[in-house]
């Protein structure tokens, strides 16, 4: 029984970790993130940090100005190392990776509206709870919805009222408190009309 009940743990470990490895090879940088870029053996064509800006691009010794957004950590990897084989290196060795993600936001009907940095695995519960919670005369009738990276400029000017009236008309976005939210999202916190 204890051998079979550790085969499912190990067996569940490695589905988790298979997908959070496949979430990250899916997952499209963007403004906000802050990637490294290693060449082994090589110092100086290796970033510890860099922040995407606005633009979404990042000038890169040798190869100049890489657009990097909306592609994969491998996207920007294969493409370093196709730009640096040959003239600069005869194989290089290339890692892309994370150092930070773009931050999530929490705004409306919470304590501590504001900017959130990204961990995979937040719900928008957890999210909330970062926010310091609904405040507490909004408790009963507060409602949450998610809205991602690409929709928030259609949001961005909207009064709290204005939210809720906007929200109202489709029932179908509020969010689910157990619901997984992604870097860029932003999660709106108003009162019920119902």
């Amino acid at each position: 029984m204890i051998k079979k009940l550790f085969e499912i743990m190990v067996l569940s470990c490695l589905f988790i970790g298979s997908v959070k490895a496949e979430d990250r090879n899916l997952y499209q940088l963007a403004a906000g993130d802050v990637i490294s870029i290693k060449v082994y053996g090589e110092e100086n064509l290796t970033i510890e940090e860099q922040k995407i800006d606005n633009r979404e691009v990042i000038d890169y010794p040798y190869l100049g100005v890489i657009a990097i957004g909306g592609k994969t950590l491998k996207q920007i990897q294969s493409e370093i190392t196709l730009g640096l084989k040959g003239d600069y290196l005869v194989n290089p060795k290339v890692n892309v990776a994370i150092v930070r993600y773009r931050n999530v936001y929490i705004n409306g009907l919470v304590n501590k509206p504001g900017g959130y940095e990204y961990e995979p695995g937040l719900t928008v519960q957890k999210a909330i709870s970062l926010a310091g919670g609904v405040m507490s005369k909004y408790r009963r009738s507060a409602r949450a919805y998610r809205t991602k990276s690409s929709e928030s400029d259609q949001y961005a000017n909207l009064s709290a009222d204005q939210l809720a009236l906007e929200f109202k008309k489709d029932t179908e976005t509020e969010a689910e408190l157990y619901q997984v939210i992604h870097p860029g999202d932003t999660i709106h916190v108003v009162a019920s009309f119902w």
